[in-house]
């Protein structure tokens, strides 16, 4: 079974399935965004409601995984190496998600825009 614990939003909002990306969001544009990703992907993830009415994405826990207090934010517990990494921000869930999955993404525009040169912030 994945270790998630070394990421404080797991005390907060608990991993049932903790081999299963997470998902941290709320029904916002950003946050269906992610959703369809994963669901397009056919990725196994688990969804966990961030109130962002109740700034439940000020909360220490969720501002452990992104700084910016914003969702969506993910951890995937099969990052690179297989070691669990955290992601936040749209657009670079997004090319994560595509990169890892290899669909809904163009080689040919990664190479056009230096896929391997864009800045991804991960936790």
């Amino acid at each position: 079974m994945t270790d998630l614990s070394s990421f404080p939003i797991t005390q907060r909002w608990p991993a049932s399935y903790p081999d299963r990306l997470q998902l941290y969001a709320a029904p916002t544009p950003n946050g269906v965004k992610v959703s369809m990703m994963l669901e397009e992907t056919g990725l196994p993830y688990e969804p966990h409601f961030v109130d962002i009415s109740n700034n439940e994405s000020k909360d220490p826990a969720f501002v452990s995984l992104n700084p910016n207090g914003r969702i969506p934010a993910i951890i995937d517990p099969a990052g690179p190496d297989g070691q669990p990494i955290g992601i936040w921000e749209t657009g670079a869930i997004l090319i994560y998600l595509a990169d890892k999955t290899g669909q809904l993404i163009s080689t040919a525009l990664l190479q056009i825009v230096g896929g391997d040169k864009l800045i991804i912030p991960f936790c």
